[in-house]
């Protein structure tokens, strides 16, 4: 009678060990995730802590408390994260501000707040004056965050309602921007006395490209042909030529520090969201614990 009962005894008691050990196994591999985790995000390997985290969802989705304590330390891997952003976004935006007054020392900023909402910054060689009035030329300007655009003046004793440009290489080799249609706004045209005036604006898509040519060909004898209902063939100067490469290298400058403010400014916010995060997950742990 007395075997049969430890028989019975152990039947019942072996499967409650084995469900305890089992328990105590998934408890201590939570834990294990969460401090790997800890491991990795210590190593900036966000990512990786990340995963570590999720699994502990996948093996315990029933579990509230351990599903708390993976979010809870989820959200600090986050938090080193942006932190880790913030501090790269900043580190480099003040090397790029550096940079801008040397790159920006031969050039104006422009705005007339009467029809602009946004001024340009234009080389002190193409600011509109008395020995740019009646010549072809291409004006390359850039806006405060880094946009920038290639406005055509056409000027001649005939008109060619000109609608596209074409950079032309030594070799017949060429780049020609998409059509800008007159709009009688930014581009118009209009006479004088004798003499056709007409002022196409190209903004970075219509240019297709054309920067990119001028760049690989800046050591050339580069040709403008602007391309109408006629045509009409000039010199690029090798001044202007420059003031373009000049330009492009401000507008880089001046792209990078937008980018990099507004990164930082999303990395900032999402600091402070994910730290109320991390105090409701605590303030809720708290009132669970009582």
């Amino acid at each position: 009678m007395l075997h049969r009962f430890h028989i019975l005894f152990l039947s019942f008691l072996c499967p409650m060990l084995a469900i305890g050990m089992s328990a105590c196994k998934k408890q201590d591999k939570s834990e294990l995730l969460i401090n790997q985790a800890k491991e990795a995000a210590a190593k900036q390997e966000f990512q990786k802590a990340k995963l570590l985290i999720d699994s502990i969802r996948i093996l315990y989705p029933d579990d509230y408390h351990k599903i708390q304590k993976g979010r809870h330390a989820l959200y600090e891997v986050e938090l080193g994260e942006q932190k880790r952003n913030r501090y790269y976004c900043d580190s480099v935006l003040k090397i790029r501000q550096a940079d801008f007054p040397q790159k920006q020392k031969n050039f104006t900023y422009q705005q007339n707040t009467a029809i602009e909402s946004v001024g340009y910054y234009v080389h002190n060689e193409h600011v509109f004056h008395g020995n740019n009035t009646q010549r072809c030329y291409l004006q390359f300007k850039t806006d405060n965050e880094g946009r920038y655009f290639l406005t055509s003046y056409y000027c001649n004793t005939y008109p060619i309602e000109h609608s596209k440009i074409r950079l032309v290489a030594p070799d017949g080799s060429y780049c020609e921007s998409l059509e800008v249609p007159n709009d009688g706004a930014l581009n118009y045209r209009f006479r004088d006395d004798n003499l056709y005036y007409e002022i196409v604006c190209f903004n970075q898509k219509k240019l297709n490209k054309l920067m990119e040519f001028a760049h690989l060909h800046k050591d050339d004898n580069l040709k403008v042909l602007l391309v109408g209902k006629r045509k009409h063939q000039y010199p690029l100067r090798n001044k202007d030529l420059q003031i373009m490469l000049d330009g492009m290298e401000l507008s880089f400058v001046l792209s990078d520090i937008h980018r990099l403010l507004e990164e930082s400014r999303l990395s900032q916010a999402k600091i402070q969201y994910l730290k109320q995060r991390i105090e409701q997950v605590d303030s809720t742990t708290k009132k669970l614990s009582r």
